[in-house]
Order: C-alpha cells, then structure tokens, then sequence
C-alpha cells in the first residue's frame, strides 16, 4: 500500500508539471524556448541582406543595368508581364525572414523587452524600418498596423501611413540606443555583424535611413530644408551599412547572392536565383562608364564592377532585347560583353549594402540642387564619384585623373541634374534604390539622358512604364481577396500604378 501511495504521488506530480506546459510535448527544460536576442540578431541581419537582394532581383533589370542575353525571353524583365508569375519571394522575405523574426509574435522585440535588452530593441526598430521602407517602394499599400496580430487577411495600409510608421520606428529606435539600460545583454561583434555594438554608427544609420525616406518626398513637401539637415547629420557620424560574407564557404546561405554560384537557399522561390548568368549589361550602362569607345577609354569602376568578356570586348545591349538588338555589329556573340559576375558586388564573397555613405553624399547634392546652391551640389556629387572610386579600389592616381576629366562636371553653373543622378545610378550598381530614383523622375531623360521604352515591352500596356511588384499570387490573393480587390490589384495592368510618392511627384518631364 505504501508503494503504491508512492507510485500515485509520482504520477500526480508528473501531471502536474506536465500541465504547467500544457502538455508540450515540445517542451525541453533543458533548453530556451525562445532565442535570446544576441543570438537572433545576425540571422536578422543576414536575412535583410537577402530580403534586400529579392528585391534587386527584378529592380536592376527595371533600372536598366543589365538585360537578357537573348531578349524577350523572361516575362518579367523583358515584357514587364508580372501575371504569370507563381511566386513574389521578395515579399515572403520582408513579412517572414525579416519582419517576422523581429516584431513576430515570438520575435526579438519582444523576447528583448522580456530580457530588458532595449539596445535589442533599438538596433530591432531600425531594421525593420529599413525593411519596410525598402519593401513598400516596390508593392505600395501593404500591411503595417495589422501586419502581425495573427491575421490571415490584416488591412493594408497607404504608403503614406507606412512611411509615417517607418519615422516612427526610427525614432523609437534611436530613443531606445541614447537610453541603453545598464542591465541590457551585450552587444558585441558576434551578435551585431553590422556595428559591433557601436549605438552612434547604429544612430547614424537611421538618419541615413530617415534621409532616403525624406529624399522620396520632399519634392511635393518643400522639404529639402528639412532633408539637408539630416542627411548632414548622417554623413557626420556614418559608417556603411553592409553586410560581410566569409572570403569561402560551401554553404548557401553564406554567400552573396548575386554571386556566381547562383546561390539558391530559399529554393522554392524561383525568383531568388540570380540570372546574371543568362544577361548582359546594357547599352544605358555601357554608355554611362564610356569616355572614349573608340580608343579604347572607360570609366575605371568599369573593370571593378565586371570582369572581362573571353573576347575583352565592352559592348552594351538594348533592355529587352540582348543579342536581337539590330544595333548591335554583325556576328557579335555573348563573349563580346563583360562578364557580370566576378565584380565588386558580384562574387560569393561580395559584401550586400544595405546603404553605403555615397549614397548620402548624392542624396546631399540632389537637395543642395533644389535649393539652388549649385557650388555646394557640385561639391557634394563629386564627394560621392570620390568615395565610389576609392570604395571599388581605384587608385589614386586614377581617381585625380577621373574627377578632371571631361566626364565630369568642373563648372558649377553647368551641373545638371541628369549629372548627379547618372552617377548616383553608377554608384549604386544593381541596388534596388535606383528604381526609385528612376520612378521619381517618371523615367525621364532629363534626369536619365540615355532611357528608352523597351522594344518588348507588351503593346497592351499603352507605352506606360513598370511602376512596381505584383503582390505574392500564393499569400495575399489566396487569403486576402478583399484588400486586393479594393486596391485594384487584380488587374492585369496593376504593376502600372505608380505608387504615392510617384504619383505626386514634382519631378516629372512629361
């Protein structure tokens, strides 16, 4: 009997803490349940990275930088066609790998306010305000308020109210980073891949964030003021944001993306692997780093951002048509071209900028621009041709002789916009930024000299240009009819809506 009593208090008290998880059976009292921050937050960072590139993916072909090899052979690139499309992953992207694992219901927001880790949660706000700027300047309209209280069809939000949200986000992110609590977890090296736990680079990096976002608008707002003051700020204390894979590495998800082992962690998305492979550069970026063709003279980050064709040639193709361009010599072949990979941003190994400082100084030379100091402008765009050069390690001598050079403007009175935009768009080669330049400006040769309507463009779209991304066919046409039906969205011709800070736009020629 008194075995047996022994027996049943056993058991009684098994049940009893089993119940206390709920009957779990995932449950292990030997490990954490959830992750602590310091070691959720690289995985945060690295998947920004590719969240980042899925949205260059389609960008870089939209922005003109490079093409198909063949032409007319990709629906999306060639004939801006997104409605067979199976698969959005950049959207998948923002939502899950990024947004997901830091304002989730189990994300490193709240686990770091458990902890009491706000620099967690500071570092937490500003990258995801970067993920939503990023994200809506190629969708528009998306969840933000609803997007993550478990909601299968959460209400999608104006762009206007999102970028009012992403401010928000900075703002808290910096309070949190100038009020760090004594007890907060560590942030060093290993848990902050970016910043190493420096909170004024990460403070720094918002206002660079705040002043892409400001520079998106400011156009219709009378603000470049306002823009100007932060992007001095920003530039004062900014250090790059980019994210460093390893010099080699066999694993997938430890390598750029672009690169040439066409990486493809995410393999059930099609749209993740690069096609570099399969396109060539253009004839709009050919004609951007060209000096003199005929004797041979290039702008030197042209052999920093390729590497040579078999055949050492430098030819550029029309968007759309690769190798069918009738411009092209007779019996030019595909080794007539650089080769896209290899390049600074183009090899395994390549660093992904989130944003880089030259960015701020073109940024810098755009307001000055507007507001009519055009010595300021001058001096701020060749900051920026400057610190490209250096980055993509140019040397000296060549940088001198570059900046003299008749490719770039000397004369204060002479600089024109289409200046500082055409080396902005050099500098920030296959980044996803310079659609929203080409978007800002309506496409137009004022700002772009060399752009043009792509010859395979579909007839039905009327001669308009690609605007922005189709939502994700397999999430929100499936479990949320009712916001894609009051946005439009179903319509064939949807990717043609410009999206806010377009279609108010000041800086339009047409």
């Amino acid at each position: 009997m008194k075995n047996t009593c022994r027996i049943l208090y056993f058991v009684v008290t098994c049940i009893t803490l089993l119940s206390c998880h709920d009957l779990d059976l995932n449950y292990n009292p030997v490990q954490p349940v959830t992750v602590p921050s310091n070691q959720r937050l690289p995985a945060i960072q690295a998947n920004l990275a590719y969240s980042l590139y899925s949205q260059a993916r389609f960008a870089s072909y939209h922005s003109y930088y490079v093409t198909t090899r063949l032409g007319n052979s990709n629906a999306q690139t060639d004939t801006w066609n997104y409605n067979s499309i199976t698969r959005m992953g950049a959207w998948r992207w923002h939502y899950f790998d990024v947004g997901s694992n830091i304002a989730g219901p189990a994300g490193m927001l709240v686990r770091a306010l458990e902890d009491g880790d706000n620099n967690y949660v500071g570092v937490g706000k500003i990258l995801l305000a970067l993920s939503y700027l990023s994200a809506t300047d190629v969708f528009g309209d998306m969840p933000f308020n609803e997007a993550y209280n478990g909601s299968f069809n959460p209400v999608y939000d104006s762009q206007e109210q999102i970028y009012a949200g992403v401010e928000k986000l900075l703002d808290e992110g910096v309070e949190e980073l100038r009020n760090v609590r004594e007890a907060a977890r560590t942030m060093n090296a290993s848990a902050d891949l970016l910043y190493r736990g420096d909170y004024n680079k990460w403070i720094a990096f918002a206002d660079a964030i705040r002043s892409r976002l400001k520079l998106h608008t400011a156009n219709f707002t009378n603000g470049y003021s306002d823009l100007l003051t932060v992007v001095n700020r920003a530039i004062s204390g900014f250090e790059d944001a980019i994210f460093r894979y390893p010099a080699s590495s066999t694993s997938n998800w430890e390598k750029n993306l672009w690169g040439e082992s066409r990486a493809n962690p995410e393999w059930q998305f099609a749209d993740i692997r690069n096609d570099l492979l399969n396109s060539l550069p253009t004839d709009v970026l050919m004609k951007a780093l060209t000096i003199n063709a005929e004797a041979g003279q290039y702008d030197p980050r042209l052999y920093k951002l390729t590497t040579p064709g078999t055949n050492g040639k430098y030819l550029g193709a029309k968007m759309s048509e690769g190798l069918r361009d009738l411009a092209l010599p007779s019996g030019v072949v595909y080794q007539d071209f650089a080769n896209l990979y290899n390049g600074y941003w183009t090899a395994d190994s390549s660093a992904y900028p989130y944003l880089i400082k030259e960015e701020l100084y073109f940024i810098k030379a755009e307001a000055l621009f507007y507001l009519n100091d055009r010595s300021g402008a001058l001096a701020a765009y060749r900051q920026g041709i400057e610190e490209n050069l250096k980055r993509l390690g140019v040397d000296g001598g060549q940088v001198i002789n570059f900046l003299g050079s008749s490719k770039i403007v000397q004369d204060p009175q002479a600089l024109q916009i289409s200046d500082i935009m055409m080396q902005k768009w050099i500098a920030l080669y296959l980044q996803g930024e310079s659609w929203v330049d080409i978007r800002r400006y309506a496409y137009g040769t004022h700002a772009y000299p060399d752009l043009y309507y792509p010859r395979f463009a579909l007839a039905e779209w009327g001669g308009r240009y690609i605007e922005r991304f189709v939502y994700d066919p397999q999430t929100e046409y499936i479990y949320n009819p009712k916001e894609i039906e009051r946005l439009g969205a179903n319509a064939r011709d949807w990717v043609f809506t410009p999206l806010w800070w377009a279609s108010k736009s000041t800086l339009t020629n047409r």
